[in-house]
């Protein structure tokens, strides 16, 4: 697994797509709402590509219903507390029915101890009145990321507690500082950084967007969707998803602007 992603799905394809589903998750109540996701991953998944090799997902409406429909059966009755093998149970059937050049991924976590995470993290986070949050975060990413495989081999998250903290506080202050205008220079350190603690096989991945760009994309799109009154929100996403996508690689050395 080495190269660049790229993601090539059309803002007109994708509005007109998430119409019909819309639509069609409206007339039924909720219920083809399993059909209308994986149609909606489908498409996603059949435009994403990493050095030319396709990403594939395989799933099934009626398979995700199924599986859907029992987690969420049993989180509500437990009033919760089943979430975490419920997580599981979901993330695992999309990871396993999502390909990469023919090979699955699989996810082999299990709820009891994502149920022991979340909790002591939780608990952390608010005996400490959030400032235990980026230490939770990074837990968590590291928790996700170990337990995803790729041809058997799993994928790795390093990062640091404190020097996510540092760099939260920092870009918190200067998005504050300048009244929000800020933003997207700040999520690309953000991304830069998380990105650059994921590995596989040794290989780092990494995450060279610029500020500028995605200022310019975040002003186009949210002038223009309001101009449309959401109607552009579709090519919005698209054009968010392609660049950031684009701006992902894995082997390569990347530094964010």
């Amino acid at each position: 697994m080495k190269g660049r992603f790229k993601f090539e799905g059309k803002g007109g394809e994708f509005f007109s797509l998430i119409l019909i589903q819309g639509l069609l998750t409206v007339i039924t109540l909720g219920i083809y709402y399993s059909w209308a996701l994986v149609k909606i991953d489908k498409y996603l998944m059949d435009n994403l590509t990493l050095d030319g090799k396709k990403f594939e997902f395989k799933g099934e409406g009626g398979e995700f219903f199924s599986l859907l429909i029992v987690q969420v059966l049993l989180t509500v009755i437990t009033f919760g507390i089943y979430s975490p093998w419920a997580i599981v149970r979901i993330v695992g059937y999309i990871a396993e029915k999502t390909e990469l050049d023919g090979e699955a991924f699989a996810f082999d976590a299990d709820g009891a101890s994502l149920f022991s995470l979340l909790i002591i993290q939780y608990l952390l986070t608010c005996i400490t009145l959030g400032i235990y949050g980026p230490w939770a975060a990074i837990k968590i990413y590291r928790y996700y990321a170990g337990h995803v495989s790729y041809k058997g081999v799993h994928f790795e998250f390093g990062g640091d507690g404190a020097q996510y903290f540092s760099l939260l506080i920092v870009q918190v202050l200067l998005i504050t500082v300048t009244l929000g205008i800020y933003t997207p220079w700040a999520l690309v350190k953000i991304y830069s950084y998380l990105y650059s603690e994921l590995s596989y096989e040794g290989e780092k991945f990494g995450f060279d967007g610029t500020g500028g760009e995605l200022f310019s994309i975040i002003l186009k799109g949210v002038v223009l969707s309001a101009i449309t009154l959401g109607i552009y929100l579709a090519w919005y996403e698209m054009e968010l998803m392609s660049y950031i996508c684009g701006h992902v690689s894995i082997g390569e050395s990347s530094a964010a602007v």
